[in-house]
């Protein structure tokens, strides 16, 4: 078939502007995804409060992402206000470093997968340059001559397109991973707090019992001395009640500084810095036990963010090791660049190309052959990891299982033992105000009902402190 001038001219015009529009599109695509992607990298400051205005223009899957993992912004309570278990956590959740840095990793992790993405994306630059000539050879007047060029070039090349998919994917997991830490973070934290809470709680209770001791061996001492100016009671008695007495303060001063180790703990589960104590909710809800050994296993393995995360990691090693096989094919390249240049900014000049390649790769020393060895063993250690955290799930769970069911028998054995020890207690004290009973055996009777005070105090507690294990441990709050 003949073609004459004017047709193949028609034909390369009407292919002109179409390659022309297609890479202005790509310059377009460039302005409104890639450069603000670019900003993200550079300029986000990792915001605890919330997300980078920057990182969320970025790309829709990382803002919903990191939308998940936000910071409330509503107002924090006030540490000189009562506080309640959950005030204690919300304060924790938006100041503990540990919590924060998680959270930070997080945003890296989304910047990461906005870099994955941009690799296919067109790059888009200009450049102007300009130079000052003079020339002069034999025989001939110097000559003096300046210039200024200037271009705008739009290229887009992507080399090994299944090694960019993968690196996508990847990325997308590895944001999987620092989300989990995150909610991983926030369980431990969650379960640090009501265990200090709850430590804390049960301390300055036992300092009002012990004050509440003191004052009764006080008024033991003082009541064993009167009969002992009377001639009733032996001088034994005395340096008795008296030794009491001082065991009783040494006690409570004990109790006092328990409670202020126990704020320092608080204080710095939340992130914060406190000179005095706290002012706590004292009412403590008691949930009851709605889970089998069996169910709470099941949600922990369903629910606990490490076990999705080592599941992540397993995804992970298994797209490597596909990766690391795939340097045996070819590989395949393309792209493509528009140009517009000219001189003194008259852009009168442009130049369209189109590549392809294909690389075979023959013999790169042993490098692809080692390099899937090793994929493979990490692969291997994947697997490994991922048993291992499944024994260590199963006991963590049992544990947790068990103390609570322990405290929770506890609590009504406790009770008895209060009352029936007060009850021993006020026995006692009467015959020994009757001249029945003695000093030994009324000590015996106090010391009793104060330890099952404690005992009582300690078992509600320690069930607190048990839910908030068993939840850790199944990974809900």
């Amino acid at each position: 078939m003949l073609y004459n001038k004017e047709s193949i001219t028609t034909r390369n015009n009407l292919y002109n502007k179409l390659m022309k529009k297609f890479l202005l599109f790509l310059v377009g695509m460039t302005c409104a995804v890639a450069l603000p992607a670019q900003e993200t990298a550079v300029s986000s400051s990792g915001t605890v409060a919330g997300v980078s205005p920057l990182i969320q223009t970025a790309d829709a899957e990382v803002l919903q992402a990191l939308q998940k993992v936000t910071c409330s912004a509503d107002k924090l309570p006030s540490l000189d206000e009562k506080l309640s278990v959950q005030d204690c956590v919300r304060i924790a959740l938006a100041n503990n470093p540990q919590v924060i840095e998680a959270r930070l990793g997080v945003e890296s992790a989304a910047v990461s997968l906005s870099s994955a993405k941009n690799a296919l994306l067109p790059k888009a630059n200009a450049s102007v340059s300009g130079g000052a000539y003079s020339t002069k050879s034999d025989n001939t007047p110097r000559y003096n001559s300046d210039s200024v060029n200037s271009a705008v070039k739009v290229n887009l090349e992507i080399s090994a397109l299944t090694d960019i998919g993968r690196n996508i994917r990847t990325q997308q997991l590895q944001l999987q991973r620092a989300i989990l830490s995150l909610q991983e973070k926030e369980n431990k934290v969650i379960a640090s707090i009501k265990s200090d809470y709850y430590s804390l709680l049960a301390a300055q209770r036992a300092v009002a019992i012990r004050t509440q001791s003191r004052d009764l061996y006080q008024e033991q001492y003082e009541r064993t001395k009167a009969f002992y100016d009377q001639g009733l009671r032996p001088k034994v008695d005395v340096t008795t009640a008296e030794v009491d007495l001082n065991n009783a303060i040494l006690s409570l001063i004990r109790a006092k500084n328990l409670v202020k180790t126990l704020t320092a703990a608080l204080a710095n589960e939340m992130g914060v810095t406190r000179a005095g104590e706290f002012i706590l909710d004292d009412s403590i809800e008691i949930e009851p036990l709605n889970l089998t050994f069996e169910q709470a296993l099941t949600k922990a393995y369903e629910n606990r963010p490490d076990v999705r995360s080592s599941k992540t990691a397993l995804q992970i090693s298994q797209i490597k090791l596909r990766q690391a096989k795939a340097d045996y094919w070819p590989t395949f390249s393309m792209g493509a660049a528009f140009v517009k240049d000219g001189s003194n900014f008259h852009f009168d000049s442009d130049q369209l190309a189109l590549s392809a390649s294909i690389e075979i790769p023959l013999f790169n020393g042993f490098q692809t052959r080692n390099a899937v060895k090793q994929a493979q063993l990490n692969n291997l250690s994947a697997l490994n990891s991922d048993r291992s955290l499944t024994n260590t799930v199963f006991l963590e769970v049992q544990n947790a299982f068990i103390k609570l069911n322990e405290a929770a028998e506890s609590i009504p054995v406790a009770e008895s033992n209060v009352e029936k020890s007060k009850e021993n207690m006020e026995l006692a004290q009467g015959r020994y105000n009757e001249g029945i009973g003695d000093i030994i055996s009324l000590k015996d009777a106090q010391v009793a009902y104060t330890d099952a005070e404690l005992s009582l105090l300690t078992a509600w507690y320690d069930y607190g402190v048990a839910m908030a294990e068993l939840k850790k441990a199944i990974g809900t709050y």
